[in-house]
């Protein structure tokens, strides 16, 4: 649906600093981020969870399917933040050369399916994926750590 406004207090703001640390990401990833800054995953998580650990961001103004892999490889990505959807789009791209060769180790974030989550390790590789859970408004936060 269209955005909706969500009171969100300073002090989560500040919590949203350590949010990458919390999921395994260090100030030596890049992390690919191509969610809209107007939700609160791609901008507190997203880009202040990269302030907070002092790791590069590539910030992408719409998220394609089809050049992903290769931008990965031309930015040295370690880190991609999802919604769900978008793993299930590069698991539909029709398979291409070099879709393994890339430094990708950590896929993290909501709403991926089980059985894509599976199709997206067969095809891609061993990537980590660390599911994560939280609401704008609330006050409780979960993560798959076990995968």
């Amino acid at each position: 649906g269209l955005p909706k406004a969500a009171r969100v207090s300073h002090l989560k703001s500040v919590m949203c600093l350590s949010f990458y640390e919390l999921v395994g990401a260090s100030s030596r990833d890049v992390v690919y981020l191509a969610l809209p800054l107007y939700h609160m995953a791609g901008s507190l998580l997203g880009v202040v969870g990269c302030l907070g650990i002092g790791a590069t961001c590539v910030l992408k103004e719409k998220f394609s399917a089809s050049q992903f892999w290769a931008d990965c490889r031309a930015e040295g990505v370690t880190v991609f933040q999802y919604i769900g959807e978008l793993c299930r789009y590069l698991v539909n791209q029709p398979q291409s050369p070099g879709e393994r060769q890339h430094g990708l180790r950590l896929a993290v974030g909501s709403g991926l399916r089980p059985d894509v989550w599976r199709s997206f390790q067969q095809r891609f590789g061993p990537v980590r994926i660390v599911e994560t859970y939280g609401m704008s408004e609330g006050n409780v936060t979960l993560f798959n750590y076990t995968g």
